[in-house]
C-alpha cells in the first residue's frame, strides 16, 4: 500500500508537490505524483489511486479558476477510496478552507500556507485525530463543525528543505533540457490584484525570503550534470529581493556559476522598478536571457487601482533598457480593470503599439481577475460590486463602454490569446525555441530567421491591436445595447480574426522546420 498520492498541474512542472513530496519521502513515507493539468485526466487520475490505494490524497490547486474540477476529482477519489484521507492545498484552498470544508464532502480537511510541515504532522496523525488540534494551518471538521487552527509560521530557513522530488526525467526542446526551479518564496509587493503579499503574511515571518546561493547553485548543479538540464525557468514570485540586497545576491550567482563553469540560461521574473541597464548587461552576461516583466498596464490611473507602485514611464523605460540589452522581453497587460476608462483603453493601445509593435514580444492581455485573498476582492466586496461566488467572483466594468469592449474582445480573440493553440500563445513559443535555438547555435545562429520570427509575431499583435481599435470606436461611436448589431459585428470580426490566424499559424509552422531543420544539421 503506497502512502500518499499528491496530484498537481503537471504541465507547469509543479514545484509545490514536489517539495512536499520531497519532505514526507525525507521522513520515509511512500509518495507518488500524479498529473491532473485538465479534466480530460481525471479519469487517469482515479486508475492510478485505484492501483496504489493511498492513505493520504493531497490535492494541490494552484488556479482558482481551475477549482471545480479539482472538486469533482475530489468527489470522484471519495468513491473509489472510501478510506483515504482527502485534503487540499494551495492559495485559494488557503483562504476558502471554511467554504471549501462546508461545501465539499468529499475534503477532510485544507492545509492553509506553507504545506510542507503541516501535511507532514498530518501524515503522522491520520489514525488520531484527537490530535488535529495541534496540527498549525490546518483546517478539518469536528464534531459537525469546522475548525481553523492557528496559522504556521513561514519556513524562515529554505535551505532546510530538500530539492523537490524530479520523478520525471526533465523536459527537452530542440535538445535543450529545461527545469523550473525557485531560489526564493514571497514578494516585497503588495499589488491590489495578487494574493502572494496576503498568502505569506496570513502566517509569522518574513514575506519574501531567499535561499542561500549556494543551495540553489547545488540544485542546479545536480540537474545540470545528472539530467542535462541548460535552461532553468525560475519561477520565483519576485526574483530580486528589496533594496541593495538584490545587487548582493546577483553578484554572490555570479561567482557561484562561474566558480562551478556551469554553462546556462536562465530566464526569471521581475518588475519594472528591478530594470537597470547595467545590472541587466550583466545578468546577460550570467546567462539571463529572458525577463518577464511585470508591467500590468501602461495606464497611470490603472496602476493606482492596481497598486503597482510604479508608473507607466518606469514600464517603457524598463522594456526599452531590455531591448536595447538584448534581453528577450516578455510581459502582459491588465487591459481591463473594474475603474478602467476610455482614456486608460487609449493609453494601453499606445503603449502596445509602442512596445511590441515591430515585434518585440507577443501580445499578452486581458482583464484584471477577482482572486481570493486579494486585496481587490475586499474593496470590491464592500462596495458591493461582485456577482457570482467564493469559487468564481466576476464584476461589471465601471464604463459600460468600456465593459463592451471587453466583452468583444473576449467573444472574439479568446482562441487567439488564451488557448494554447492560438496564434498569440504560439508566437509565445516560437519566441521560446528561438531563444533555444540561439543558444544551441551559440554563433552560427541565422539571423533571418530572428528578423522572420519577428515579422510574424508584429503581424499578429498589430492585428490584433487594429481590431481592438475598431471596436473601441464602434463602442464610442455606435449603439451600444442594440444587441443584433453588437453580435452581427462580433462575428464579423471572429470571422476576420480566424482567417488571419490561419495564415499566421502556417507562417509559424514553416518557420519551425526551419528552425528544426538547423538543428537538425548539428
Amino acid at each position: 500500500m503506497i502512502d500518499v498520492l499528491l496530484v498537481g498541474a503537471e504541465e507547469l512542472e509543479n514545484l509545490a508537490t514536489r517539495y512536499l513530496a520531497a519532505v514526507l519521502r525525507r521522513h520515509g513515507y511512500r509518495v507518488e505524483l500524479a498529473a491532473f493539468s485538465t479534466a480530460g485526466e481525471l479519469g487517469a487520475v482515479l486508475q492510478r489511486a485505484g492501483e496504489l490505494q493511498p492513505r493520504l490524497v493531497g490535492l494541490s490547486v494552484i488556479f482558482q479558476y481551475r477549482a471545480p474540477e479539482f472538486m469533482a476529482l475530489a468527489a470522484e477519489l471519495r468513491r473509489a477510496l472510501p478510506q483515504a484521507h482527502i485534503t487540499a492545498g494551495g492559495h485559494f484552498p488557503t483562504f476558502a478552507a471554511a467554504e471549501l470544508l462546508r461545501d465539499c464532502l468529499a475534503l477532510d480537511s485544507v492545509v492553509r500556507g506553507e504545506g510542507e510541515l503541516t501535511l507532514l504532522e498530518l501524515a503522522g496523525a491520520l489514525d488520531t485525530p484527537g490530535n488535529w488540534p495541534g496540527i498549525l494551518g490546518l483546517s478539518y471538521r469536528a464534531g459537525g463543525s469546522i475548525r481553523e487552527n492557528a496559522p504556521r509560521p513561514l519556513i524562515a530557513d529554505l535551505d532546510s528543505l530538500p530539492f523537490p522530488a524530479r520523478d520525471t526525467p526533465p523536459q527537452r526542446h530542440l535538445g535543450v533540457g529545461f527545469a523550473p526551479i525557485v531560489g526564493s518564496r514571497g514578494c516585497h509587493r503588495d499589488c491590489a490584484f495578487c494574493s502572494i503579499h496576503s498568502f505569506y503574511g496570513a502566517s509569522q515571518g518574513r514575506r519574501q525570503r531567499f535561499r542561500s546561493v549556494p543551495s540553489l547553485v547545488d540544485e542546479m548543479a545536480q540537474l545540470y550534470h545528472t539530467h542535462g538540464v541548460r535552461l532553468f525557468v525560475f519561477n520565483d514570485d519576485e526574483w530580486f529581493p528589496a533594496g541593495p540586497a538584490r545587487l548582493e545576491r546577483v553578484a554572490a550567482l555570479e561567482r557561484e556559476l562561474k566558480q562551478r563553469r556551469l554553462d546556462v540560461i536562465m530566464s526569471i521574473k521581475c518588475r519594472a522598478d528591478d530594470v537597470e541597464e547595467e545590472l541587466f548587461r550583466r545578468l546577460l552576461a550570467m546567462g539571463v536571457v529572458r525577463a518577464y516583466v511585470g508591467v500590468e498596464s501602461g495606464s497611470d490611473h490603472s496602476l493606482r487601482t492596481m497598486n503597482k507602485h510604479t508608473t507607466a514611464a518606469q514600464n517603457r523605460r524598463a522594456l526599452e533598457v531590455l531591448q536595447r540589452v538584448g534581453m528577450l522581453a516578455d510581459f502582459g497587460l491588465i487591459f481591463f480593470d473594474p475603474e478602467s476608462t476610455v482614456d486608460d483603453i487609449r493609453a494601453n493601445l499606445g503603449f502596445f503599439h509602442d512596445m511590441a509593435g515591430a515585434g518585440q514580444a507577443p501580445l499578452s492581455f486581458g482583464r484584471l481577475e477577482v482572486y481570493a485573498g486579494t486585496p481587490i476582492l475586499a474593496r470590491l466586496l464592500r462596495e458591493g460590486r461582485l456577482a457570482g461566488d467564493y469559487i468564481a467572483w466576476t464584476y461589471t466594468i465601471a464604463d459600460p463602454r468600456v465593459e463592451l469592449l471587453f466583452r468583444l474582445m473576449i467573444a472574439t480573440m479568446r482562441r487567439r490569446h488564451y488557448a494554447t493553440e492560438g496564434l498569440g500563445k504560439q508566437c509565445s513559443i516560437a519566441c521560446y525555441e528561438h531563444m533555444m535555438y540561439r543558444y544551441r547555435l551559440q554563433g552560427q545562429a541565422d539571423p533571418a530567421l530572428a528578423e522572420e520570427l519577428r515579422r510574424i509575431v508584429a503581424g499578429a499583435n498589430n492585428h490584433s491591436l487594429a481590431m481592438l481599435e475598431e471596436m473601441l470606436e464602434f463602442t464610442l461611436h455606435g449603439d451600444i445595447y442594440d444587441a443584433q448589431r453588437v453580435n452581427e459585428q462580433a462575428a464579423a470580426w471572429a470571422g476576420q480574426i480566424n482567417l488571419f490566424d490561419l495564415q499566421g499559424l502556417a507562417e509559424l509552422d514553416a518557420w519551425r522546420a526551419r528552425i528544426h531543420q538547423s538543428v537538425g544539421r548539428l
